[in-house]
């Protein structure tokens, strides 16, 4: 059934006992697609290094008391990008996201490049995203490309969907404008620590919102996410994320994600490893 939505199967896969498609409740797949990144490429390398780290890592989550050993995350591979053509492998994500969503699954994807959550999110049917990141994502078109990483949140925007971005710290004038315009809710990367998510999510969403949630590993603090393309200081922690994911409990959650991940800047695997974390405890966080 995957060779009609465009996935491909690969040596390793995620985690190392993943369970059947039919027993497991999440789908995970990944997105190794780079060509539209403006600084540093290497992304589309990303699932593969989530995939090979999570070979050696302990399947408890500590944070939600949750035992994954026996749970299982069923890997369906690969979308089979189109380099260089973001449009079409968009199309591509949003056919796989319909198809998990179809079978009554949650989609976990794993990148590659940020320029495809909204597709994601799109496909799942989702009100709200929520997008954890150094950027505001919402230029109108960077270095004349209206289709990339930095207009990925514009994109959802312009499609009338509500989003909240969590650790922002850098923008440019013109998105500092749109969001204002836009009511775009921000918890700037300054507010994070001391951040009440449950009031925040009381006050973003709305009975009955159908939740996205999208990590960009640049969100992070470089200390605890080296390998990224466009890495940003004075960065947020790993738990802050949790701490957001505990407060998702009550949400229903449609799809993650993990994104821009690029292993060449990740010598000794750090930020693998956290991407590869991430998905475990969203895993955790949303069993009963």
């Amino acid at each position: 059934m995957e060779d009609n939505v465009n996935l491909s199967r690969l040596q390793y896969e995620f985690p190392g006992n993943a369970a059947s498609l039919e027993d497991s409740p999440f789908v995970f797949f990944g997105v190794p697609f780079d060509s539209g990144t403006s600084a540093a490429s290497g992304a589309r390398e990303g699932p593969r290094a989530v995939r090979a780290i999570v070979q050696g890592m302990e399947l408890w989550s500590e944070f939600f008391s949750k035992d994954l050993e026996k749970a299982g995350i069923y890997d369906a591979g690969d979308v089979a990008v189109s380099h260089g053509d973001a449009a079409l492998t968009g199309d591509m994500v949003s056919s796989v996201v319909s198809w998990i969503r179809g079978l009554g699954k949650t989609p976990i994807m794993v990148g590659g490049e940020h320029t495809f959550t909204p597709y994601a999110a799109e496909a799942t049917g989702a009100d709200a995203l929520i997008v954890v990141d150094a950027h505001a994502d919402c230029r109108k078109e960077f270095l004349g490309n209206e289709l990339s990483h930095a207009t990925s949140t514009r994109r959802w925007v312009e499609k009338g969907g509500k989003a909240l971005l969590v650790g922002v710290r850098a923008f440019s004038s013109e998105e500092i404008a749109y969001c204002a315009e836009k009511n775009v809710s921000m918890v700037r990367a300054r507010a994070v620590a001391s951040a009440n998510f449950a009031g925040i999510l009381r006050d973003f969403l709305s009975d009955g919102d159908v939740v996205y949630l999208s990590v960009d590993l640049d969100g992070f603090d470089p200390s605890f996410a080296p390998g990224v393309g466009t890495p940003e200081p004075l960065g947020i922690s790993p738990s802050d994320v949790l701490k957001l994911m505990d407060a998702l409990r009550n949400y229903r959650v449609a799809g993650m994600d993990v994104m821009e991940l690029c292993p060449a800047r990740d010598p000794s695997w750090i930020t693998a490893a956290l991407a590869a974390k991430l998905v475990l405890e969203f895993y955790a966080s949303r069993l009963p």
